[in-house]
């Protein structure tokens, strides 16, 4: 009888550890998904980066040929570099405020950063377009 209830205990240990590995693989999984969207958000921000400067050029370029020198401006280096470092800054500030957390709790996390991302995204994208 007691290897009977010693072998209840092994399976019920046993069992109990497989929640948390499934729990985990849930976490990983939204984690991956948000990912996704927040490295579409780093993506338009390094290409901004890259193109927007190259603009600029072209059409301080055009100014000076034109005898127009008071149209001149930089590019706006500053709102250009925001945008690449807010979207990993907020991701990763998503997962540490998340971890630990239920998992609708870590999801609201990373959803709340996505749209801390995309306001401040769109923000300066509106700000570039108005230099």
């Amino acid at each position: 009888m007691s290897d009977h209830e010693h072998d209840a205990v092994s399976v019920t240990a046993g069992d109990a550890s497989e929640p948390g590995r499934a729990s985990f693989f849930f976490y990983l999984a939204v984690a991956i998904v948000f990912a996704v969207f927040f490295a579409f958000d780093l993506f338009e921000a390094i290409s901004n980066l890259v193109l927007v400067p190259q603009v600029f050029t072209q059409n301080n370029d055009f100014y000076r040929e034109n005898g127009l020198d008071g149209l001149v401006v930089s590019p706006p280096w500053v709102p250009l570099i925001v945008g690449v470092v807010v979207p990993p800054l907020a991701f990763v500030a998503a997962i540490v405020v998340g971890r630990r957390r239920e998992l609708w709790k870590f999801t609201l996390a990373l959803f709340a950063a996505l749209g801390l991302v995309a306001a401040v995204s769109l923000t300066l994208t509106a700000y570039v377009t108005t230099v």
